[in-house]
């Protein structure tokens, strides 16, 4: 294996970038350093520079060096599939061979790990969620073979005190000290104030040389609105957005908010697109997310609307604004997501738009991040109990959400207190307590960054280098071009005849209603074509897309239809105008219902047969009382908490107790939120003659299986 000195590294180096980027790139301060330092040995090294300032050039060019030298690929874990998509593309400049192993690509597995046991491969991105799962250590990390170099990207993530703090991370702390010892270790953030960096440095083990640059972003001008209501910011954007040079990003908090966003737009004329982690469905069900990311890369799209899944990382040099249509949780996380834009342009814009429901959502963000004690209790209590257990059999046991539980697992998993082989679990002997005071610290520490938050939006002074200072960069200063420093920028008004105009579409924001293809894990209720078990739903016995009118939010019908639901009280006519519009205008399912019927519910006995029948009078179509409830005694399925109790409790408590028309149905319920009150059900009419059958409700709640 060939050596090579400094001089060497710094001649090398200089080709690579402008092989990336032309004869006119050159290395920025710091990006040589970083490279001369993991070269000349085998030592630990943090990167703490800017959003855009390239610490992905500096793994790159290091990797295409050390390939030339002989030595094996570089490991690197990525948190988001955009992400990682976005670095094999700019790995290609290097003519650098990457692969990835993510839950996206299970078909290509084998023949990626066929590749590395022959070295084909420069680079192997991975999730850290990889990290859990029973063939990466044992199959993966030995096809690789001897490893050059391992990369944490946004290695903020391991700390407790990140911003974005993900429990498989935890797993990279005993990997850096018990497998990939003697190799360069490399941990890249952007966002890493000095308690992160602290953290980080004691859990990665002694030796790591941390490298911080300034933090200001030269040319991104921010600014901060406060426009309390939905309304207001949807009619803020369709103003704002067709007057901004270039292509942009708008983040939301949740996916209900990004899809009603994108939709917003679209009815605009502004060429959008949601956007948010895993798939993003075309209408033929296909992923579209990666065509999404290259449409932005190539500004053939204005606007994606997307979730934080579009943030870390993600690089596009032209990006000209990234606005908020929610605040995020934290000064750390917002500077993340804002430092995607205006790398590379003279002038670019960070509007970060302040509502009402904030807080409630970063309530339920913050309260769903840890397993509770009872919760780690109840599944410690019940593994005892037997030998092992899959994750369907636990939740056939115990009354927990599956998103719940699978958090629950992870942790107790990570902690040592439970093994895991293929699919099952099995205790182990390590004795359990619940970590309180972790628990209670970082929960203060998130209070707190929100508090900071709040601070951010009322400051007066520079906004720059108010998120510089949380970030504890030395050298924090006015930027001079943010709203406070220029006395304004961008207007903080929308007119009020756009305003009204938002309010229209939020009394119309329905909801897709997708059926259920599948019964939860381990309940096989159907028979396959071999006469088999089988948990796949038969397509005969699969309802028909429907539509909700509203979420149940604090938005258009929401809350209006909330407090009737709650209350058991008629509707509204002007809700069920809305329904009818929707249903013959909007959604006109084809071919359409002929007759209609609803769920009865046993605490709502007044509102969904008085919605059923005005509806049917509306529509002309008749309506048949034709479902009942078998067990009055039993709990309605909304109080059961995972997929396989609501199941299990209720797919035998409905009947149909005449015979009905063989022709397409409308079945009406109140609201859905699991969908499987509206799956049995549907089953039971398509099983006894119903040709279509297409579910319509009120409202829809967020399913948070």
């Amino acid at each position: 294996m060939e050596q090579i000195n400094s001089e060497q590294i710094q001649k090398r180096a200089r080709e690579l970038i402008k092989q990336m980027f032309g004869q006119g790139a050159e290395l920025r301060s710091g990006q040589w350093e970083a490279i001369e330092y993991i070269l000349s040995g085998s030592g630990k090294l943090l990167i703490v520079q800017k959003t855009g300032w390239g610490k992905s050039i500096v793994y790159f060019i290091m990797t295409k060096i050390n390939r030339e030298l002989g030595k094996g690929p570089t490991l690197i874990i990525s948190p988001l599939l955009a992400l990682m998509r976005n670095q094999i593309y700019n790995a290609r400049k290097l003519n650098l061979n990457a692969a990835t192993i993510n839950s996206s690509n299970t078909r290509e597995w084998d023949e990626i790990k066929e590749g590395l046991k022959q070295n084909r491969y420069d680079l192997l991105l991975i999730s850290p969620e990889r990290l859990s799962s029973d063939n990466f250590i044992p199959e993966i990390v030995p096809a690789i073979g001897k490893i050059g170099a391992f990369v944490v990207d946004e290695v903020h993530c391991i700390s407790d005190w990140g911003h974005d703090f993900r429990p498989d991370y935890r797993r990279i702390k005993s990997l850096v000290k018990t497998i990939f010892t003697g190799i360069p270790v490399i941990g890249t953030t952007a966002t890493a104030n000095n308690r992160v960096v602290k953290d980080l440095e004691e859990q990665l083990g002694a030796g790591f040389y941390t490298m911080r640059g300034k933090l200001s972003r030269s040319g991104l001008k921010l600014q901060n609105i406060v426009l309390p209501t939905i309304a207001e910011r949807l009619a803020w954007l369709a103003e704002i957005i067709p007057t901004l040079e270039g292509s942009g990003i708008v983040y939301c908090l949740t996916r209900a908010d990004v899809y009603r966003v994108a939709n917003w737009l679209k009815q605009c004329g502004i060429d959008c697109h949601h956007y948010w982690g895993g798939n993003v469905p075309d209408e033929k069900q296909q992923d579209i997310s990666p065509i999404l990311e290259q449409k932005l890369l190539d500004n053939k799209i204005k606007v994606l609307v997307a979730t934080s899944a579009l943030g870390m990382g993600y690089d596009k040099p032209d990006l000209s604004f990234v606005i908020h249509y929610q605040t995020p949780g934290s000064v750390i996380s917002y500077y993340q997501q804002v430092g995607r834009a205006g790398r590379e342009v003279p002038e670019s814009y960070g509007v970060l738009l302040n509502g009402n429901e904030e807080d409630e959502i970063l309530d339920y963000f913050m309260e769903e991040a840890f397993p509770t004690e009872d919760e780690e209790q109840a599944i410690l209590n019940y593994l005892e109990s037997l030998i092992s257990a899959t994750a369907g059999q636990i939740q056939r046991k115990l009354n927990i959400r599956s998103s719940r539980l699978e958090k629950a697992l992870k942790h107790l998993l990570i902690d040592g207190y439970i093994t895991k082989n293929k699919y099952e679990y099995s205790r182990t002997i390590k004795p359990w307590t619940y970590d309180y005071n972790r628990v209670k610290m970082i929960k203060d520490c998130r209070i707190q960054e929100r508090d900071r938050m709040k601070e951010y939006i009322k400051h007066k002074g520079c906004l720059m280098q108010f998120v510089t200072q949380e970030l504890d960069d030395p050298n924090s200063e006015p930027c001079g071009i943010c709203a406070n420093c220029q006395n304004g920028l961008l207007p903080d008004k929308p007119k009020p005849e756009t305003i009204q105009k938002a309010l229209e579409y939020l009394q119309q924001d329905y909801v897709i209603i997708d059926a259920r293809k599948r019964w939860p894990s381990g309940i096989e209720l159907s028979v396959n074509a071999q006469n088999q078990p089988t948990t796949v739903i038969p397509k005969e016995e699969i309802l028909e897309q429907g539509r909700a009118l509203t979420y149940l939010e604090k938005a258009g019908w929401g809350t209006i239809i909330m407090n009737c639901i709650k209350k058991d009280a008629l509707l509204p006519e002007d809700i069920i105008d809305a329904s009818c519009y929707l249903i013959v205008n909007k959604w006109s399912p084809d071919p359409f219902p002929e007759w209609l019927t609803f769920i009865p519910s046993l605490g709502r006995k007044k509102i969904i047969p008085d919605f059923a029948e005005r509806i049917g009078e509306k529509l002309k179509l008749p309506v048949y009382d034709t479902i009942s409830i078998i067990n009055l005694q039993k709990q309605p399925i909304h109080h059961y908490n995972n997929s396989q109790q609501k199941v299990d409790n209720n797919i035998n408590n409905w009947s149909i107790k005449k015979s009905i028309l063989p022709k397409p149905v409308l079945l009406i319920d109140d609201f859905a939120y699991s969908r499987w009150t509206l799956t049995i059900v549907g089953r039971l009419l398509k099983i006894a003659g119903a040709e279509k059958v297409y579910p319509f409700t009120l409202g829809s709640s967020k399913d948070t299986e």
